[in-house]
């Protein structure tokens, strides 16, 4: 057997305390057990970069017990090297030469024999080096002090115990691409790639018709910061004030963000400043110590936020929150887990100029777009994304055409948890959230009001409609 793949090994007791920690984390604070178990919609997947452009590919079916899923996959730990055996051979390693059992192995275990399962689900996934990197560099951008949910990001983000196992993963990375790519197949479960992912534009314009018919495509709403994109964005909404059609375009877009689409698209784009609608919606908490303490923080961050105002002075029970409001399709089965939760106002009258200022954007110019917005959807939108379309549709920001989205809404920023003893960090959502008849989002993800027509995408169904067609 060769040597471990670190120059320090966890040993396998060390990991499994870890693993059991995590399954611990989860049952806490992850809302979606039974949602995930009932599910019939399009997951598990995952996004791949091919030929320019992300792509969401299928890998299992559409529902999952997690928790038996768990159980797997602390047997596979315990009984590594002999439970991987045949995996590795699909990787051309024999059974001689299996690496020794270490962080990395660990990583690997739990990245793909556990959350590919539910890839994407309500966020639930392990980090790479690049997405903890990310993290870092998402956190030096922001003012934490007002935010406890994203102080706790930005602790982990910055912790000597994960900075080390994660530049450990990147040496290592680097190291089997070039020296053994079976070896790296097998652990990170793709071809080796040194070279740094490429990415579209951030904001592309096009005029299809002059004076009539224009186009924007967001790629992606994961920026470090929104003043980059200011100028560009309010001289093309300048431009194309006095035109019938504007279609934008997050088909390709999986997220990021928030405050981009509602700071950046629909604030400056409103037509009618005095009718700015709400979106109600729910967010709901798991029925535990660590829970309550996590649905606290998110109350209070909220509190500091223009995306969602809390509707109460105070956190409120399940039981208050049924008696204020009627939530007729809320799942009973999901609630036996859940204790706490909040009311918001998702407007967009609550976007003020300190709200602006916070991002960069004081004093943003009002460009209103009288004519009809088109926004074109698919089955990659989602997490902000998604919520997005959403907002579009329920608002009446725009008319949606292409595909459902893919859904993992949240009212809250990604919420990151550091294992113990190996440094890993993974990352699910710690909100059931809800719309005002109580639909749990994640199960019931937005569709658009036009589905593409056959033989069209959806630029092409939008241009036929436009045309009458």
């Amino acid at each position: 057997m060769l040597a471990s793949c670190g120059d320090e090994r966890l040993s396998k007791d060390d990991a499994l305390y870890d693993f059991d920690y995590m399954v611990q984390l989860m049952l806490d604070t992850f809302p979606y057990f039974g949602l995930a178990e009932r599910s019939t919609g399009n997951f598990p997947f995952e996004f791949e970069f091919i030929e320019g452009r992300w792509v969401v590919v299928p890998i299992g079916t559409g529902s999952i017990d997690i928790l038996a899923l768990a159980e797997e996959t602390r047997a596979i730990i315990e009984n590594y090297p002999y439970s991987l055996q045949d995996v590795a051979a699909y990787f051309g390693i024999a059974p001689g030469d299996m690496p020794a059992f270490d962080e990395h192995i660990f990583w690997s275990i739990i990245t793909h024999e556990f959350f590919a399962h539910f890839a994407m689900f309500a966020h639930s996934d392990s980090l790479g080096f690049r997405g903890f990197n990310h993290i870092g560099t998402r956190y030096a951008h922001v003012n934490i002090s007002r935010y406890p949910l994203t102080f706790l990001n930005s602790r982990i983000a910055w912790s000597e115990e994960s900075s080390n196992f994660y530049r450990g993963q990147q040496d290592l990375f680097n190291t089997l691409a070039e020296e053994d790519p079976a070896l790296f197949r097998f652990i990170f479960r793709a071809e080796p790639n040194l070279g740094e992912p490429t990415f579209p534009p951030v904001v592309r314009t096009e005029i299809l018709e002059e004076g009539r018919i224009a186009y924007l495509n967001i790629s992606t709403f994961g920026v470090p910061e929104l003043s980059p994109f200011r100028s560009e964005l309010i001289d093309f909404y300048r431009q194309i004030q006095d035109y019938d059609h504007l279609i934008i375009d997050i088909r390709e877009n999986p997220g990021g963000i928030l405050d981009f689409a509602r700071m950046m698209i629909m604030y400056p784009l409103w037509y009618d400043r005095d009718n700015m609608p709400d979106m109600p919606l729910y967010s709901l908490h798991v029925d535990s110590e660590r829970g309550n303490e996590l649905a606290q923080l998110h109350f209070t961050e909220k509190g500091h936020t223009p995306q969602f105002i809390p509707q109460s002075d105070d956190l409120l029970t399940i039981g208050q929150l049924l008696e204020a409001y009627d939530l007729p399709y809320l799942n009973h089965d999901d609630l036996h887990n859940l204790s706490h939760g909040m009311r918001f106002d998702t407007s967009l009258a609550h976007i003020d100029q300190a709200s602006l200022g916070r991002m960069g954007l004081r004093n943003i110019e009002h460009t209103p777009f009288g004519g009809q917005i088109w926004l074109l959807t698919g089955e990659i939108n989602v997490s902000s994304s998604a919520m997005f379309a959403r907002q579009a549709k329920e608002m009446g920001f725009a008319t949606l055409v292409g595909q459902p989205v893919s859904g993992a809404y949240t009212s809250t920023w990604l919420t990151f948890f550091a294992l113990p003893n190996s440094g890993m960090v993974i990352q699910w959502d710690i909100d059931y959230l809800v719309d005002e008849h109580g639909r749990a989002l994640n199960e019931f993800p937005t569709r658009p009001h036009h589905f593409n027509r056959e033989g069209m995408d959806a630029l092409q169904t939008t241009l036929a409609l436009i045309a009458g067609l």
